[in-house]
C-alpha cells in the first residue's frame, strides 16, 4: 500500500509535538555544575577519558569505542578490518586476502543495521544495504568509533541515528604550523604481490580556508597457500582468481566562513576491478567470477550558531555507484552471466538544536533521500523509494545524571517506473538512555538504555530475481542495554590509568531477515520469525610505566552471543545459534613503547560457528585464533618526520576460513614506510 506523505507528515508531527510536550513537562533537579552547555560550542560537552590505549565516553549512556590513529599504531592494527575485530560485540565477515570484501555485523543484527558514517554524512548502499569496509583506508583515518544505540551527540541528522549502531569514521584534518603546506607520502608492500603507495596533500589558502587531496592505490595477487581436506589426503593448493586492483581519491575543502560558521566539502571516487576465487570445493578449482565497483559520491556539511543558543547544521549529498558481475560458464544460456547495477541517492538533510540552559538540550533533525536502480536483473522493474526521517530528541546533563531521550519517525515510499513495487512502510521508533555517577570521588559511571529501531528490505532483498522476494517484511529490533564503566586514575608512579567497560545486553528481532551467501556475490534472503540475542562484551585498556621512556600497553575485548532462533518451537532447528555467529570471540594486543623500537604483540579468536541453521558437523566452521607482531619507529631525518613499520600477520600459520570455504591467508608479512613534508 502506498504511503500518502501528506498525511503521514501530518501524522509524524502530531507525533512529534507530543513528545516535545512531555519532555518539557519533565523536571529534573540538580546541583549546578561546570560542565555546560555554552554558546560557544556547537555538541553538547562530555566527559571523557583519553589514554594511550583505546579511549572511550566513560560517562556515555550507550556502549561507546573509540580509537585515533596514533591508537591503531599502538595496538598493531593492520587494516580497517583488523581494527574492528579489536572492537567487542562485532563480528567481521571477510573473505579473505588484501582488499577483499570486508563487512561487519554488530550484536548479531546483522551488517544492515550499522550505519557507516564518513565524516559525519552517512554512507548507504539501498542496493545490498551493507557497507564493503575495504574501500576505505586506515592512512587517511583520524578516529574510528562504534555507537551501540543512541548517540548522546543530539546534534546530528536523522538517518545517523536510524540504525542499530554507528559506525563513525573522521579522516584527518590538516595542520599547519609554521608553513602553509604538508605532503605525505606513503608505501607499503608485502606478501601475495601486494603493493599500496599513497600521496596526501594539504594547502593552507587562508586562515579560514584550506584544501586537502588523498589518493591511493592497491594490488595485490592474493594467490596464498591453503590446505586442502579430502578424507585422509591432505594437499597444499593456491588461491586463484583472486587478483584484485583499487583506486581511491578524495578532496576536501574546509571554510570558516565566520567566527561561529564552519563550511566542509569533499568529493570522493572509488574505481575497483577483483577477481573472484569463489567457495573451494574438491575437485573444482576453476573459477572465472569478475566484479567491477565504481563509486563516487559529493558531500556538504554546514554549521553555524545562530544567536546565543540556537545552532543550525545542513547536509548534503549526491551518490552513484556502479557494479558489474561477469561469470563464464556452460550453465548460462550464452555461456556467460553480466548483471550490471546502476543506483543513485539524492540526500538532503537539516538539524536544529535549542540550548535553553546549562543543563536542557532539544533537537530536531529532518532528513530526506531519494534512491534509485536501474538493472537488467529485475526484469525492467527499476524500483525507487522515497525516505523521509525526523527525530526529536531532548537531553539533560548534570554532574551526576544524562539523559537522552528521542523518538525517530520514519517513512519509506517504495515506487517501480515499471512493474510492481515493494510495499511502503513507516514507524514511529522511541529510544531512551541514561548514564549515572552515584559516587563523587570515584569515575564510576552505571548506564542502561533501549531502542526501538526497524529497517526495511533493500533491493537485493526485494527485486533481485534469483535469491529475493518483494514480500519480505521489515525487520524491526529492540535493543536494552544496561553497562557499567570504572576508570583508576593513576594511584602511583607506574600505573598510568586502568579503564574497565562490562556491559550486557538482550535483542530481540522480529521478522529478522538473514542473508546467507550462495556465492560472494549471491545471497539467499529469508525472514526469521523471532530471534532472541543475549550477549555481554567486556573492554579493558591500561598502561604502565617502565622506567623513562618505557611503557607497557594493554588492551583487551571480549565478547559473548548466544543468538537463538526462537522462529517455530516445532522446527529441529529451534533455539539453534542463528548462522555464522561465534559464542565467543575476543582479541587482546600489548604494546612495549621505548626509545629503539616499539614492539607490539596481538591475537584475535573466535569459537566455532555454523553456516546453516541445521547444526551439524559437516555445517560447522571450526574456531580459531590467531597473532601477529609489529615493530615500529617514528623519527626525524633531516627535517622530515619518518616512520616506517613491519607487520608479521598471523605468524602461527593458522588456516582458518570466516566463511565456509574460503580460506584466510596464513602467515603473512608488510612493510610500510612514510615520509611526511
Amino acid at each position: 500500500m502506498k504511503v500518502n506523505f501528506l498525511h503521514a507528515g501530518k501524522w509524524v508531527n502530531r507525533a512529534l509535538m507530543a513528545l516535545c510536550g512531555c519532555l518539557l513537562s519533565l523536571h529534573l533537579w540538580a546541583q549546578q555544575v561546570n560542565d555546560t552547555i555554552t554558546s560557544k560550542v556547537h555538541v553538547i560537552d562530555e566527559v571523557t577519558v583519553s589514554t594511550t590505549g583505546r579511549s572511550r565516553n566513560v560517562i556515555s549512556t550507550a556502549p561507546t569505542q573509540l580509537v585515533t590513529q596514533k591508537q591503531l599504531l599502538y595496538q598493531g592494527v593492520t587494516d580497517l578490518s583488523d581494527a574492528l575485530r579489536r572492537f567487542s560485540g562485532v563480528n567481521v565477515r571477510d573473505y579473505g586476502g588484501a582488499g577483499g570484501v570486508k563487512t561487519i555485523s554488530v550484536r548479531s543484527l546483522g551488517s544492515q543495521h550499522t550505519a557507516v558514517a564518513y565524516d559525519g554524512i552517512t554512507i548507504t548502499d539501498a542496493q545490498s544495504g551493507q557497507i564493503d569496509l575495504s574501500r576505505f583506508s586506515l592512512d587517511n583515518i583520524r578516529s574510528l568509533s562504534l555507537t551501540i544505540g543512541d548517540n548522546d551527540d543530539i546534534f546530528l541528522p536523522a538517518r545517523t541515528v536510524a540504525s542499530a549502531a554507528v559506525l563513525r569514521l573522521q579522516t584527518e584534518v590538516p595542520e599547519f604550523n609554521n608553513q602553509s603546506y604538508r605532503l605525505k607520502a606513503e608505501v607499503k608492500t608485502g606478501s601475495f604481490g601486494m603493493l599500496n603507495p599513497y600521496l596526501r596533500y594539504d594547502q593552507q589558502l587562508s586562515k579560514q580556508v584550506s584544501v586537502s587531496a588523498y589518493a591511493d592505490y592497491l594490488r595485490a595477487d592474493n594467490q596464498y597457500p591453503f590446505r586442502l581436506v579430502n578424507g585422509k589426503y591432505v594437499t597444499t593448493e593456491k588461491r586463484k582468481n583472486n587478483f584484485i586492483e583499487t583506486y581511491r581519491a578524495e578532496a576536501n575543502l574546509t571554510a570558516h566562513t565566520s567566527e561561529v560558521g564552519l563550511l566542509r566539502a569533499k568529493v570522493y571516487y572509488y574505481n575497483s576491478f577483483r577477481q573472484l576465487p569463489g567457495p573451494v570445493v574438491l575437485y573444482n578449482d576453476v573459477s572465472r567470477e569478475k566484479e567491477t565497483d565504481r563509486n563516487f559520491f559529493a558531500q556538504l556539511h554546514y554549521q553555524t550558531l545562530m544567536g546565543s543558543k540556537w545552532h543550525l547544521q545542513l547536509n548534503g549529498k549526491f551518490n552513484w555507484a556502479y557494479t558489474h558481475y561477469s561469470d563464464v560458464g556452460n550453465q548460462y544460456p550464452e555461456g556467460m552471466l553480466s548483471n550490471y547495477y546502476y543506483q543513485r541517492e539524492y540526500y538532503g538533510s537539516g538539524t536544529l538544536m535549542f540550548t535553553p540552559s546549562d543543563h536542557w538540550a532539544f533537537a530536531y533533525a529532518a532528513d530526506y533521500a531519494y534512491n534509485n536502480l536501474n538493472s537488467n536483473t529485475t526484469n525492467g522493474v527499476r524500483p525507487y523509494r522515497n525516505t523521509l526521517l525526523q527525530t526529536l530528541t531532548a537531553k539533560y546533563q548534570s554532574r551526576h545524571l544524562l539523559v537522552t531521550a528521542r523518538m525517530l519517525a520514519s517513512i519509506y515510499d517504495n515506487g517501480a517506473k515499471n512493474g510492481t513495487a515493494s510495499k511502503s512502510a513507516n514507524r514511529l521508533s522511541p529510544s531512551i538512555s541514561l548514564s549515572l555517577k552515584p559516587f563523587e570521588n570515584h569515575d564510576l559511571y552505571l548506564r542502561a538504555a533501549y531502542k526501538d529501531i526497524f529497517r526495511v528490505a533493500t533491493f537485493s532483498e526485494n527485486y533481485f530475481a534469483r535469491f529475493s522476494s518483494r514480500d519480505i517484511r521489515p525487520e524491526v529490533a529492540r535493543q536494552f542495554n544496561l553497562g557499567i564503566t570504572y576508570s583508576l586514575p593513576s594511584s602511583n608512579a607506574r600505573l598510568r590509568h586502568l579503564n574497565i567497560t562490562v556491559d550486557g545486553y538482550y535483542n530481540r528481532v522480529k521478522d529478522k531477515i538473514v542473508a546467507v551467501p550462495f556465492n560472494m556475490f549471491f545471497w539467499t534472503m529469508i525472514n526469521l520469525g523471532r530471534v532472541d540475542i543475549w550477549g555481554a562484551d567486556m573492554n579493558v585498556d591500561t598502561s604502565v610505566r617502565l622506567a623513562a621512556k618505557h611503557q607497557l600497553l594493554f588492551n583487551a575485548s571480549y565478547t559473548l552471543q548466544l543468538a537463538s532462533n526462537l522462529t517455530d518451537p516445532t522446527s529441529p532447528f529451534y533455539k539453534n545459534q542463528i548462522v555464522y555467529t561465534p559464542k565467543n570471540s575476543g582479541s587482546a594486543s600489548l604494546t612495549w613503547e621505548n626509545p629503539w623500537m616499539n614492539v607490539a604483540l596481538h591475537a584475535t579468536m573466535a569459537s566455532a560457528r555454523y553456516t546453516v541453521d541445521d547444526h551439524i558437523d559437516s555445517n560447522r566452521l571450526p574456531g580459531y585464533g590467531e597473532w601477529g607482531a609489529a615493530l615500529y619507529r617514528t623519527f626525524t631525518y633531516r627535517g622530515f618526520d619518518v616512520a616506517v613499520r613491519f607487520d608479521g600477520i598471523n605468524l602461527g600459520n593458522k588456516q582458518y576460513s570466516i566463511v565456509k570455504n574460503y580460506p584466510m591467508p596464513g602467515r603473512s608479512f608488510k612493510f610500510t614506510i612514510n615520509i611526511t613534508i
